[in-house]
């Protein structure tokens, strides 16, 4: 009976979400740029929007939401951008910047502006997460409180497949690492628009070589592999997927 209830709710956030669409804002970021977000929508990118206090109970899902948006920073370069936003504008920029610093999450843009307002998506959370995109700037993505990894990547997919813009890169097209953070094991997927030989390798920071994932020939279409995690210590990796003309680079931490 719970599994019951959870699924429903689940699709019943999902359906919520995708009939929603995005509030527009026009404000200056803590650096004082200024955007607007359905121009930035128009132009193809996709809005992750995640409200924080900030405080402890939002760096976990603040830091999942991170992660996964920073999976995509290879194969969709410019693509999908997080804003950090506080939640009712009234922390400082310096503030927020420096707790943003502090947990690791600092490529992401920072705002402390009442224009970006989360009752605009159904009310406060602690944090709020909510992805934008496509020229209708639907909102494929709204989560209270917590957030699922697996959810957010695969809204961020369908995000990007609205935006109408042509991937020039058929490697780097599509291609995901999930779940993020990766405890025991993560599935790698990619998609190759020709038969060609592909080396799929987890590397350290350092960039070494800590496993061989795959090294062969493969031929058109969707591919997957499963990498196990449950041995390797835990820390930041990147999986690095070639086939000597195209790349894409995926960031994977690994929790224990």
């Amino acid at each position: 009976m719970k599994k019951l209830v959870a699924t429903v709710a689940l699709g019943l956030c999902a359906l919520l979400a995708t009939a929603q669409t995005a509030t527009n804002f026009t404000c200056a970021d803590c650096h004082g740029e200024v955007h607007d977000l359905f121009s930035e929508l128009d132009a193809g990118k996709v809005i992750v929007i995640d409200w924080v206090m900030p405080c402890g109970t939002c760096t976990g899902p603040t830091l999942t939401t991170y992660n996964v948006v920073q999976s995509f920073l290879d194969s969709h370069p410019g693509r999908v951008q997080m804003y950090l936003v506080d939640d009712y504008a009234n922390t400082s920029c310096t503030a927020l910047n420096s707790w943003k610093s502090n947990i690791g999450a600092t490529n992401t843009i920072s705002f402390s502006n009442a224009a970006i307002n989360m009752n605009d998506y159904g009310g406060p959370g602690m944090p709020k997460i909510v992805v934008l995109g496509g020229s209708d700037h639907t909102v494929f993505y709204n989560s209270n409180n917590t957030v699922n990894a697996s959810a957010l990547q695969s809204a961020i997919n369908a995000a990007l497949a609205a935006t109408g813009v042509e991937e020039r890169n058929g490697l780097a097209a599509g291609s995901s690492v999930h779940p993020v953070p990766a405890a025991d094991e993560a599935r790698i997927s990619f998609t190759m628009a020709q038969t060609a030989p592909v080396q799929v390798g987890l590397y350290d920071l350092s960039g070494k070589l800590a496993r061989n994932i795959h090294s062969g020939v493969l031929s058109p279409g969707r591919h997957s592999h499963v990498l196990a995690t449950h041995d390797l210590p835990a820390g930041n990796y990147v999986v690095r997927i070639t086939d000597g003309k195209q790349s894409a680079t995926l960031n994977l931490p690994i929790i224990h």
